[in-house]
């Protein structure tokens, strides 16, 4: 294990030059009072080592006299230590430690700052100073941060493991999906969550928890769907009911903890020795066990002690309260109490006579005494829990312009909203100092595919601005949406009428007109669209600040439909351009749905890179509506599993479940039969060559399998084949068994063979060859196209429609490269010729099959398995010389077909013998009938 000194003098190492030049292990040392400014504001480990500095100890206290000025990510797995230094930032819009890949850091006697903040409530863009992410484990010993009051300061896990030891972190510890410790620290975040907990296993010793923010309703300690084991502990949160809010299957263990308040709703919780400050609730069909003292303080004088509600049960051995309140409990909504023990001051009662104030309504239940059954409802503790949500964290209490950003992708979308939003807080505020405002139109086009979010981001901008009261109505929001047939009316002279209304119904909001090129019926001889569009337009030119008008559709659609409508082109100012999602953007907005749902992914990882993989190779683009529906066929998959298997765990999806969905319909013939296609091509007589070019394509397919299960990138090759040989060699059979096999080892989407010659792409007239040619390239998408004879499509003439198709084949290979497989067939020398007229052709099929005539052993072999299969029986060297001599003389050689042809004939021969004979073997070919076939 080497040291190196890290500093700014000749006998120490540059930082760069020591970290490239260290071994795995090594140690790196900053050298006393040096500071190290990442270069570009970031650096980034990979590999596992120590990162040193030193702390001085006087007067109780720690002096640091080493800072790292930047993010550093650590990646790759890395074993990183960081000891004894302060990790400072000075950019609000980065982290300072960002931890993935599965990597481990151990920080000891360690200052995390920002220096530069954004308030909690900013509408900007928040990262948080410690990410940590993609099953990665960070562990604090001696770690502090600063008061930042109510600016946004935050520790973030997702899918990983935490320990904090010894800790004093004035910071929001957020996590999801994650296994956390948190030992002899304290947490202090005010104005949101102290802690925020979702799917998660918790741990909390000996430690003390101060935040929230009663205003905004955060509580201190925000716990959903989550395993929370708390000893020992001291949750503050002032004259607020939800310092420890339990929700959605949340699993309590508390022992010896003192709370402010505790709200558990759709929860279960399990008490010993628990001490309330304020008050105690009990919500929604939840448990609550309390196996020894139950202390409740009173000290809110504004708060009865104890609520029970929502077809909720405690039962708790002793409730020691502490004042007279009216009431001190409260129990409705079908609900129950249960206790051996009441006590009020020191004073005991064993029954329901007792002067402590309890409210209860007519179909509630409480008892005080003896509990008998010590067995609760099981009935109860298994049944469904609501979904009602009773209070919310802060990530689910926000504004539309937090949605709006917390959308996924969409970036330049929500770039040009900022900019609108910008121009109308211009004018508020030359409002506000007594100048006129500039025009802002605020009229739109939304421009984008399907499932790009574009009716979610109209509404969301609504709302955005109608807080902004940029809207001609500022106290109610409206919003419309319309289609084609909410504007236009099948009788003459009602569209304008009917178009009108439902504009003046969204007069002072917002009307969404969504796939608006719909309006536009071209040179149909009754345009009722244009109609509702003469009125549109009217309406925005006399109602001009009064209404918001969005046009959505499709780009390509939406352009020609603004093109042709040039009025509406120019008073529409803003254009919104919704990219397609990238394969990374669709597993977030997946896994974010099935989180939604409340469901768990047993390994995210394999989700992300199935998901993301089989996104890249779909056909169906269709953005979120693609991974919504993926998600969909998950959870039948799933919800079958759990029903065939008995099985009592209902949310968490496993690979298996995901492997089912990918691979259902798959390995599958066109007979519907398992079958080897790898097997049946081997199997095939002759084409030796054929079957080494197939292992190839093969052998790069699972490569590439290898290298994506790795997480590495992935190369796609070109399958557009030139199959080059004779009449008979097989060129059809071995692109049907090509077709299969390249489905069985996902390389093809679909198992889809479609074979086509020229009547099937050329047309008789102008402009119809490439409408037609379009269709069959469009049929064969996700499997492969076998154009037989192509060389047919060219005949030499510059007015043959056949240039027409080619012309079409080649665009289409272009927009669709890795979505089809086009097979181009024919006789060598024709299309030697074919291609030499193509060159656009002959570059983008790369790969040449070279189809050999048969040799006479080959058809010998070919013409006797064929015989076999009818089993049929045969002089097998007689056949042998007959086959050899005829196919000699022959001027006919081609191949399969001429062996196919000969036992016909033979077959025709034997049984015209057996007619004339009225023989009883009909299986035997006997050597009278080759003789006479023989020539």
């Amino acid at each position: 294990m080497a040291r190196y000194l890290i500093g700014n003098s000749n006998d120490t190492w540059n930082f760069y030059q020591a970290y490239y030049a260290c071994s795995p292990g090594d140690i790196l040392e900053l050298k006393e009072n040096f500071h190290l400014i990442l270069e570009d504001g970031f650096f980034e480990i990979d590999k596992d080592l120590t990162l040193e500095g030193h702390v001085n100890f006087e007067d109780n206290t720690n002096y640091y006299t080493n800072k790292i000025v930047g993010r550093l990510n650590i990646k790759n797995k890395a074993n990183v230590n960081i000891n004894s230094l302060w990790l400072e930032s000075n950019n609000k819009f980065d982290n300072i430690l960002n931890i993935k890949d599965s990597s481990t850091v151990f920080l000891n006697k360690v200052i995390i700052d920002r220096t530069d903040l954004i308030k909690l409530d900013s509408s900007q863009e928040k990262y948080p100073e410690v990410y940590v992410s993609e099953n990665s484990s960070l562990n604090f010993e001696n770690v502090s941060t600063f008061d930042k009051g109510d600016f946004y300061s935050k520790l973030y896990a997702k899918n990983s493991n935490i320990e904090i030891n010894n800790s004093d972190l004035c910071l929001s510890l957020s996590f999801d999906y994650s296994n956390v410790s948190i030992n002899k620290s304290c947490i202090k975040k005010y104005y949101t969550n102290a802690i925020n907990a979702k799917h998660s296993d918790l741990k909390i010793n000996n430690s003390t928890v101060n935040g929230g923010d009663t205003q905004k309703r955060y509580p201190c300690l925000y716990i959903y769907n989550t395993n929370i084991n708390s000893n020992n502990n001291l949750f503050i949160q002032k004259n607020y009911p939800s310092c420890l809010f339990l929700n959605e299957n949340s699993y309590l263990i508390s022992n010896d903890d003192i709370v402010s308040s505790v709200d558990i709703n759709s929860s279960r919780a399990f008490i010993s020795k628990l001490t309330v400050n304020e008050i105690f609730c009990i919500n929604q069909k939840s448990l609550a066990i309390v196996e020894d003292s139950f202390n409740l303080k009173g000290e809110n004088n504004e708060k009865i002690d104890l609520l029970i509600q929502d077809n909720s049960i405690l039962k708790a051995y002793e409730i020691s309260l502490n004042r007279y309140f009216a009431p001190n409990i409260r129990i409705n909504g079908s609900s129950t109490l249960l206790t051996e023990f009441l006590s009020i001051n020191g004073e005991y009662y064993y029954d329901e006579n007792s002067p402590i104030k309890i409210e209860r309504s007519d179909d509630s239940y409480y008892k005080v005494g003896l509990i008998e059954n010590d067995n609760l409802d099981e009935e109860f503790l298994y049944d469904d829990i609501d979904d009602d949500e009773n209070i919310s964290s802060n990530e689910n209490e926000l504004s539309p312009y937090d949605k709006l950003n917390k959308l996924v992708g969409l970036n330049s979308v929500k770039n040009e909203i900022n900019k609108m939003i910008r121009m109308v807080e211009f004018n508020n505020k030359r409002i506000q100092m007594g100048f006129l405002p500039e025009e802002n139109s605020l009229h739109s086009v939304f421009l984008g595919n399907p499932g790009t979010g574009k009716t979610t981001v109209a509404r969301l901008i609504g709302e955005i601005l109608f807080e902004y009261k940029a809207l001609y109505n500022k106290e109610e929001f409206i919003f419309i949406e319309a289609s084609e047939s909410d504007l236009i009316s099948s009788n003459v002279g009602q569209t304008a009428e009917q178009t009108y209304k439902l504009l003046e119904k969204a007069k002072g909001g917002i009307l969404f007109i969504d796939e608006a090129y719909t309006l536009n019926k071209g040179d149909s001889s009754v345009n009722f669209g244009q109609e509702a569009i003469n009125t549109i337009l009217k309406y925005m030119e006399d109602h001009r600040s009064e209404i918001m008008i969005i046009f959505a559709g499709y780009t390509k659609e939406m352009e020609e439909f603004l093109d042709t409508n040039p009025g509406l082109n120019s008073r529409v100012a803003n254009k919104f351009v919704f990219e397609d999602y990238s394969s990374d953007e669709i597993v977030q907005i997946g896994e974010s749905i099935l989180i939604e749902k409340q469901y768990v992914i047993e390994d995210r990882n394999y989700y992300e890179k199935n998901v993301k993989f089989a996104y890249e190779q779909s056909i169906d683009k269709s953005n979120a509506r693609w991974i919504r529906n993926f998600n969909e066929k998950l959870l039948k998959v799933f919800a079958t599993r759990v029903i065939e298997s008995e099985s009592t765990d209902l949310s968490t999806l496993t690979n298996e479940d995901i492997d089912q969905v990918f691979n259902i319909g798959k390995y599958k013939n066109y007979d519907g039969k398992d079958e080897d296609a790898y097997n049946k091509l081997q199997n095939l007589i002759g084409i030796d060559q054929v079957k080494r070019q197939v292992d190839e394509f093969i052998s790069m397919a699972e490569l590439n399998k290898k290298r994506r299960d790795s997480g590495q990138k992935i190369q796609n090759f070109t399958l557009h084949s030139l199959f080059l040989g004779n009449p008979g060699t097989g060129k059809t059979t071995v692109a049907r068994i090509l077709g299969n096999l390249l489905y069985q080892k996902s390389i093809i989407k679909e198992n889809k063979f479609i074979e086509v010659s020229r009547s099937d792409l050329v047309a008789g007239y102008i402009g119809q060859t490439a409408i037609k040619t379009r269709a069959v390239l469009k049929s064969a998408l996700g499997g492969i196209l076998f154009i037989d004879e192509a060389y047919s499509l060219s005949q030499g003439s510059d007015n043959d429609f056949g240039n027409e198709a080619i012309d079409e084949i080649l665009k289409f290979m272009e927009d669709y490269r890795e979505s089809i497989v086009i097979i181009f067939a024919g006789y060598s020398k024709e299309m030697k010729e074919f291609l030499s007229l193509n060159s656009g052709l002959q570059s983008r099929v790369p790969n040449k099959f070279y189809f050999e005539d048969y040799t006479v052993d080959e058809l010998v072999k070919i013409g006797l398995s064929s015989l076999d299969k009818f089993a049929y029986k045969v002089d097998e060297q007689l056949y042998y010389q007959v086959v050899k001599n005829n196919y000699n003389k022959s001027n006919d050689h081609s191949n399969g077909r001429w062996i196919r042809n000969f036992n016909e004939k033979l077959i025709r021969i034997m049984s015209q013998r057996i007619s004339n004979t009225n023989e009883d073997d009909v299986n035997t070919i006997t050597i009278e009938d080759l003789e006479q076939i023989k020539e």
